[in-house]
């Protein structure tokens, strides 16, 4: 009888590990199977249309016909982006879901209560483009330069404004760059998002925006606002005659954006290096870096390794201001 109760057991079991093992693999990519098997996602952590979303559907486009796949662009605005990464977080770390983002992305790291750690949790994959921040004032502004603008600032201490697309947000932060490298005292004031931080600087509210180059061009070139400086050592394509704050002196703000793909930390290191040499393909192709012109960007891809150096000097930068300047990010 006690035998044939343990052979009962055992059958149980191995009934109960042959039901179980299947869905372990499943969850388990396999390193000899074919990637892509299945759409990928691109999650974006905004709404469609501004710079960020149309670099993201160029790459769509493009992925999918190298990779003869369906590359679906899934927008999750909101929530400081949280919700567009706990939604990849959601997914299967199958190598089918990526969040594409700009160096924002970065900035997270500053946040307090995140419900993930943006180092511990994602994996940096490739950039696409370095993407360029201006610092632009009213068309009527007296400031005709940086140096001149500088000085405004000086002689009012406290009363000239910049604005920001929020507390924590890049436009913020690099004001409070230029607070700290030029010793001057600009007073802060947040929007909820950059439609009305822009309406408020061409209608005089505010007297200066650090603005992403896409959303400023036609801003500049229609005489709407004028530039100052952008980010960078070297002169943009897109901006010839606007001087970067790199060649003004300004290290800390000499360094551009990005534009780029990230994915969850348990992807396998095959998928995403295979991911990041094909958008190495795609962004040496013409027409992309042209396209990426067009956006205010330089077309730039790396590797999964030098990207994540990249990311990681961004996460030591944004935490140094942050702390420098005394900022609460909630």
């Amino acid at each position: 009888m006690k035998d044939a109760l343990r052979k009962v057991r055992r059958r149980g079991m191995a009934i109960c590990l042959g039901l179980l093992l299947p869905a372990a693999m499943a969850q388990t990519p396999s390193p000899d199977k074919p990637w892509p098997s299945a759409p990928i996602k691109v999650i974006v952590p905004y709404a469609p249309g501004g710079g960020t979303d149309v670099a993201a559907r160029l790459m769509a486009r493009k992925l999918q016909e190298s990779l003869k796949q369906t590359v679906i662009v899934d927008n999750r605005p909101g929530g400081r982006s949280i919700i567009a990464y706990e939604a990849a977080l959601r997914e299967p770390a199958d190598g089918h879901t990526f969040v594409f983002n700009n160096s924002s992305h970065s900035v997270q790291a500053t946040y307090k209560r995140l419900p993930y750690d943006i180092v511990a949790d994602f994996v940096p994959v490739s950039p696409i483009a370095n993407s360029s921040v201006v610092l632009v004032v009213p068309p009527d502004s007296a400031a005709k330069t940086l140096q001149e603008f500088v000085e405004q600032v000086r002689q009012k201490p406290a009363k000239v404004a910049f604005g920001s697309f929020g507390v924590g947000t890049t436009s913020h932060l690099y004001g409070e760059i230029l607070n700290a490298a030029a010793r001057i005292d600009m007073l802060h004031i947040a929007y909820k998002g950059s439609a009305p931080a822009l309406s408020d600087l061409m209608g005089g509210h505010v007297q200066a925006l650090f603005v992403d180059g896409i959303a400023a061009k036609p801003l500049v070139e229609s005489g709407k606002v004028r530039a100052l400086a952008i980010t960078g050592v070297k002169r943009w394509k897109a901006y010839p005659t606007v001087p970067t704050f790199g060649e003004l002196g300004y290290a800390d703000l000499g360094k551009p954006g990005w534009w780029g793909f990230v994915a969850r930390k348990s992807v396998p290191p095959q998928i995403v290096a295979r991911m990041s040499e094909e958008i190495r393909k795609i962004v040496a192709m013409p027409d992309v870096a042209a396209a990426l012109g067009e956006l205010g960007a330089e077309a730039h891809a790396d590797t999964p390794a030098d990207f994540a150096a990249t990311v990681q000097g961004d996460v030591v930068r944004w935490r140094r201001i942050v702390q420098d300047r005394n900022l609460s990010v909630e």
